[in-house]
């Protein structure tokens, strides 16, 4: 990125999303999800809201990497 210009907004956008999810698993974020009952896909669920918290961010990595890849930002 050249000196002086900005980010574009997906990327502005990743960076929330990222800094919202890890928001949601530190305290105080966690509190909502700090308990073991009820189990979500077998799995208590602070932990399975850990464990969504991290499959969403992967999506927004991934939807991020194929737009810059279809608008041609693949490489130097």
């Amino acid at each position: 990125m050249r000196r002086g210009t900005r980010a574009p907004l997906r990327h502005r956008l990743l960076l929330a999303w990222v800094l919202l999810m890890l928001a949601c698993t530190v305290w105080p974020g966690y509190l909502p999800a700090a308990r073991i009952e009820p189990y979500l896909f077998g799995l208590p669920f602070g932990l399975a809201w850990l464990a969504l918290c991290i499959a969403a961010v992967f999506l927004a990595l991934v939807l991020t990497f194929r737009a810059d890849m279809r608008r041609g930002g693949g490489g130097p």
